[in-house]
C-alpha cells in the first residue's frame, strides 16, 4: 500500500500532461502511486501516460463529467493513505512529497487539511511566490474562502475525502467549497515553503472560461447557505465576499456589452449594498446604460467641461 495517493484528473492535457508526470517521477520521496484520471479526452493524452514504464502510475478512462467527477473517482480508486492533488498542467518541485511527510511526521499523522506554498510563473519567464499568512488564530472557514488554497498545493488524509467528495454540481471554487467543509471539523496546517509552480498560460480555467465570476458566485452561495456552516462565518465575511463578486460581474457585463443583464445585476447590487461605497458609479454606469443614456452621458460631460 502506497503512502501517498496522487490524483491527477486530465481533459485534452496531452501537450502538458508529460512536464506534471516528472514532477511526480522526480519526488525524492518514492512511496507513491499515481492515478490519472482522463476525464474523456479526444486527444493522445493515453499513449501519453502509458509512455512512462513506471508501475506506480495507473490510468483509468471515463466519460467527460469534468474535473470534480474525475476527482472524485480518483479517490475511490486511491490505495494511499494520504492524498496529494495535482492539476495537469502544474508541476511539484522534488521536495513537495518529502515535506508533506516532515509535516505529517511532526503532527503525528494527524487528520488535517496541510498545504504548502506556490510560484506563479507567468509565460514571460516572471515568478511570483505565493505565501498566505498564518491560518493561526483565523476562522477557518474564512479562511479557505479567502485564500483558495490550490488543490495542488495539499494533502489530506484518504479518510476524511471518503467522507468529504468533491460536489459535481460545481465547475468552479469546488476545491473551495470542499475545504469549507472539511476545515469545518478538522484543523489546517500551513507549511509556508514553496514546493508547487502554477503554470500560468492561454489554457488555464480561468482563460477558457468566459463568465468566471457567475460560477464563484453560486459556489459562495452554496456555502453561505449550508446549515452546518452558515452560522460559523461572519455575516461581514459574507456581504463582503459577495458584494466583491457582484461587483466583479458588472464589470464583466460591461466588457462583454451585456447591457441588460448589467443593469439588472446593478440594481441587485444597489438594493443589496445601499451604502457601498461603489454605488455613486453603479448608479451612474446604469444611467448611461438606459434609454436616454447617451444623453445623460453628454451632460455630464458637458459639466465637466464647464468646471475646468
Amino acid at each position: 500500500m502506497p503512502f501517498f495517493s496522487v490524483i491527477i484528473p486530465s481533459y485534452n492535457r496531452a501537450h502538458l500532461i508529460a512536464a506534471t508526470i516528472r514532477s511526480v517521477l522526480s519526488q525524492s520521496f518514492i512511496d507513491w502511486e499515481l492515478i490519472l484520471i482522463d476525464d474523456g479526452s479526444t486527444d493522445n493524452t493515453k499513449e501519453v501516460v502509458e509512455s512512462f514504464a513506471d508501475s506506480r502510475i495507473k490510468y483509468f478512462y471515463q466519460e467527460n463529467a469534468e474535473r470534480c467527477a474525475a476527482r472524485n473517482n480518483g479517490i475511490t480508486q486511491a490505495a494511499g493513505q494520504f492524498i496529494c492533488f495535482l492539476d495537469s498542467d502544474d508541476i511539484w518541485l522534488p521536495e513537495h512529497l518529502q515535506t508533506f511527510y516532515r509535516a505529517l511526521e511532526e503532527n503525528k499523522f494527524m487528520r488535517a487539511v496541510y498545504f504548502t506554498a506556490m510560484c506563479w510563473c507567468f509565460d514571460n519567464g516572471t515568478r511570483q511566490n505565493v505565501v498566505f499568512d498564518s491560518p493561526q488564530h483565523q476562522n477557518r472557514i474564512e479562511y479557505v474562502i479567502k485564500n483558495q488554497i490550490a488543490p495542488s498545493t495539499q494533502c489530506i488524509s484518504k479518510e476524511i475525502l471518503v467522507q468529504h467528495k468533491f460536489n459535481a454540481a460545481l465547475r468552479i471554487n469546488e476545491d473551495v467549497e470542499l475545504n469549507a467543509r472539511i476545515v469545518n471539523e478538522y484543523p489546517l496546517i500551513q507549511i509556508p515553503k514553496v514546493t508547487v509552480e502554477m503554470i500560468v498560460h492561454n489554457e488555464n480555467t480561468k482563460a477558457l472560461e468566459k463568465d468566471y465570476i457567475s460560477p464563484q458566485l453560486k459556489a459562495m452561495k452554496i456555502i453561505f447557505s449550508n446549515p452546518v456552516l452558515k452560522n460559523k462565518i461572519s455575516s461581514s465575511f459574507k456581504r463582503d465576499r459577495m458584494a466583491k463578486l457582484e461587483h466583479l460581474l458588472i464589470n464583466y457585463y460591461l466588457k462583454t456589452k451585456q447591457f441588460s443583464k448589467m443593469n439588472e445585476a446593478i440594481v441587485w447590487f444597489l438594493i443589496c449594498y445601499p451604502n457601498h461605497v461603489l454605488n455613486k458609479s453603479k448608479v451612474i454606469l446604469l444611467l448611461y446604460h438606459m434609454p436616454g443614456g447617451r444623453i445623460v452621458e453628454l451632460a455630464v460631460q458637458c459639466l465637466k467641461m464647464k468646471k475646468r
